[in-house]
């Protein structure tokens, strides 16, 4: 026992971590930050612009109900689809959640729905049901950058079958898909 404790009380080494050992796994945690940050920095603007693109094919499908039901776009949707907030001014923003504003022309036939993103793009989608028409049918989606404006407004309805591939970004251009 004696010579344990005699041991113990000899050892003046200290034990531990050197200076560089410390700095070269700081210079590491950084790199690996330095890597990480700008891809979650993008994952969260994709999340933002998918909100509000969830929020048109939700207010689409309450706009589809809505002509199913009357043969007319813009009637009753609280009612069909109440977590959506329905903007009945000319400009929707992002200030209240989920906020979407419809526009509806041709007697009730087409409708185009716009929301603000997060991420300072306005987002919309037309659906056109006219069975008077035969030039275009169907969905188009619409992506604008914000800008300096504040509130987005409703781009006008599609006149002409929008192609695959587009590009979404210009401004009177239509498309198949976001």
């Amino acid at each position: 026992m004696l010579t344990a404790i005699k041991q113990r009380l000899e050892r003046d080494k200290e034990e531990g971590f050197t200076l560089i050992e410390l700095m070269v796994v700081v210079l590491i945690i950084a790199i690996l930050l330095a890597i990480a940050i700008p891809t979650f920095l993008g994952a969260r603007n994709a999340a933002n612009a998918r909100a509000a693109q969830s929020n048109l094919r939700n207010a689409l499908t309450a706009e589809q109900t809505s002509w199913t039901n009357t043969q007319a776009f813009g009637t009753g949707l609280q009612s069909i689809e109440p977590s959506l907030n329905w903007v009945t001014t000319t400009t929707v923003n992002n200030t209240v959640p989920n906020s979407v504003l419809a526009v509806t022309s041709d007697s009730g036939q087409i409708v185009v729905i716009t929301a603000q993103g997060k991420d300072s793009n306005c987002w919309s989608i037309a659906q056109v049901n006219d069975p008077s028409d035969t030039t275009f049918e169907g969905t188009s989606y619409y992506m604008a950058p914000l800008g300096s404006a504040t509130a987005c407004t409703s781009p006008t309805a599609p006149a002409a079958a929008a192609t695959a591939g587009s590009a979404a970004a210009t401004a009177s251009t239509w498309s198949t898909s976001f």
